[in-house]
């Protein structure tokens, strides 16, 4: 009996709009939901601040669902169009759009909402979802069965207090039991609730259902999220005030790191500001593990010989020319990179006795287009070239492009920043899709101009004689081996094959960052093969 009371007099559904309703995470601010058993109903609007107290003179939702939109006002033969026939003050948040059963009716929200947050909506998921400065994804709405919305409150809040306006929750909660007030000894009731930010009526009373009683309350009304200062909003001009980090950028003279800020503005210049301060040419190394993050999803960020970009949301000059570490310097952590990013960096920031390489000094300092050192970098500017002068003396490109989906095997290439077997394994694997399954198969038949059924690496042996190439055996059979390697490492359990290989490549003897560097070198000695037989032939 008490739970049915607790149902009639909504007890719970009080308590959750006055203590968690637009306070939560996630507000819900269309459609249905079973709320403690009861059918609850929402909608929302925005409201000009000087019109909140007629807001709090009823409970009926001043929006409903079915207004909002543009069109003509007026009588007669004066009319007028205007973009929102809302009542003044009052705007939509989202457009309830019916299209009469002819097609399915579903919930929009305000092309302003979206617009000012720069929102993505992602079509299979029902998402929309704001693009972060370090290229992250943040949910801001849910849509669920074309009409039910739910919106989180630090983005709703914002948009209200960059629009200084006040936002109105609407709420209809229904609660039906079937029998009549005596059966149950309840009496019929009604009650008015007025606050600072809440405005609701609850009423309770009994009906004829066809031939049965049903006991019914409604608990219908209004919570209000007041805006904060416009300076609050976030929205430029009002972005939040950045947070450096400090690093270490040396030592003192008791040995102990010494760091300093990154805010570009408190470093020293070429133009004579802040003369007591580090410069902002400052190198600042870290682990070469910073880039690993990047690496793992080359979709989103591109890690290139010198520079580390995230799409076109953000960029900075890196010296990746060491093999253990990396450097940037200290104006560019504060001016290239986006706060969230300062702090991952930080947390591989050393005290390095390494110097800016000479790759970068050249470059930054001397303006010399100077070429990177790093084999890695070598080997992928080589790979390059060689397709393109190879087209030029054959007409056709020694290696296939790659598909978009295999892009990232080019392009994750390099020496291994950690000693992982899982990782060694991972770029051998890249290695051979790029090296030896990308080779244009088909156009090295055609210079053979046999019917050999032979494939891959065996068809370039054979051309390779033919044209009285002189010591393309040791490439062949380093392209042999790192076949081996992929097939019995990664391709298949690891066993004696596996053990047999490994020792050609010195695993077991050498770090792996170490094996995979020579690997890469001698993948870098095939291209110059390549590129001597291009230059011979257009000789």
């Amino acid at each position: 009996m008490k739970s049915i009371v607790e149902k009639y007099q909504q007890i719970n559904n009080i308590k959750f709009i006055n203590e968690r309703y637009g306070k939560m995470q996630w507000v819900q601010i269309s459609g249905h939901e079973m709320l403690n058993d009861t059918d609850a109903e929402y909608w929302c609007a925005l409201v000009s601040m000087d019109k909140l107290p007629k807001v709090f003179n009823r409970c009926d939702w001043d929006i409903c669902n079915m207004n909002g939109g543009p069109g003509f006002v007026g009588c007669c033969d004066k009319y007028e169009y205007k973009q929102n026939l809302l009542d003044e003050g009052f705007e939509q948040l989202l457009y309830y759009r019916e299209f009469y059963g002819v097609k399915e009716n579903y919930v929009e929200l305000s092309q302003e909402f979206i617009l000012l947050n720069n929102l993505y909506f992602d079509m299979q998921k029902n998402i929309y979802y704001a693009i972060c400065e370090n290229g992250d994804f943040e949910e801001v709405v849910r849509i669920n069965n074309k009409d039910t919305v739910s919106v989180k409150l630090s983005f709703l809040l914002r948009y209200a207090t960059a629009k200084q306006m006040a936002v109105l929750l609407f709420f209809d909660i229904r609660a039906s039991i079937c029998g009549s007030l005596k059966s149950y000894g309840l009496t019929k009731y009604s009650d008015v609730r007025k606050e600072k930010d809440l405005y609701y009526e609850i009423w309770g009373d009994e009906m004829h259902m066809s031939s049965e009683m049903e006991v019914y309350s409604v608990l219908m009304g209004k919570k209000i999220l007041y805006p904060r200062s416009v300076e609050s909003c976030g929205y430029w001009p009002y972005e939040k005030g950045e947070k450096y980090e400090d690093y270490i950028i040396g030592i003192d003279e008791s040995g102990n790191a010494k760091t300093y800020t990154c805010d570009p503005d408190k470093l020293a210049n070429y133009f004579g500001a802040n003369p007591d301060a580090p410069h902002y040419l400052t190198p600042v190394f870290f682990k070469r593990e910073v880039l690993q993050k990047y690496l793992s999803h080359p979709e989103l960020y591109e890690v290139r010989d010198g520079y580390l970009a995230c799409k076109s949301l953000w960029g900075i000059q890196i010296d990746n020319h060491h093999k253990d570490y990396v450097a940037a310097y200290l104006g560019d952590l504060g001016r290239d990179l986006p706060e969230s990013e300062r702090l991952y960096w930080k947390s591989f920031n050393v005290i390095s006795e390494e110097k800016i390489s000479k790759t970068t000094f050249e470059r930054d300092f001397l303006c010399i287009p100077a070429k990177s050192d790093m084999i890695e970098h070598k080997f992928k500017q080589h790979y390059i070239e060689i397709n393109e002068i190879w087209n030029k003396a054959y007409g056709w490109r020694i290696f296939l492009p790659l598909s978009a989906d295999d892009q990232y095997n080019f392009d994750v290439l390099r020496i291994p920043i950690t000693d992982s077997q899982e990782e060694f394994d991972s770029l051998v694997l890249s290695l051979v899709k790029v090296l030896i399954d990308s080779l244009n198969e088909k156009k090295i038949q055609e210079m053979l101009e046999d019917e050999d059924s032979q494939k891959g690496i065996s068809k370039l042996e054979k051309w390779l004689k033919k044209t009285d190439c002189k010591g393309y055996e040791i490439h062949i059979q380093f392209l042999r081996d790192l076949q081996e390697l992929r097939s019995t490492g990664t391709g298949h359990r690891k066993g004696n094959n596996y053990e047999k290989i490994s020792t050609k490549f010195s695993i077991g003897y050498k770090e792996l960052k170490d094996v995979f560097e020579e690997i890469l070198l001698k993948s870098d000695n095939f291209m110059r093969l390549l590129y001597e037989i291009a230059t011979e032939k257009l000789m």
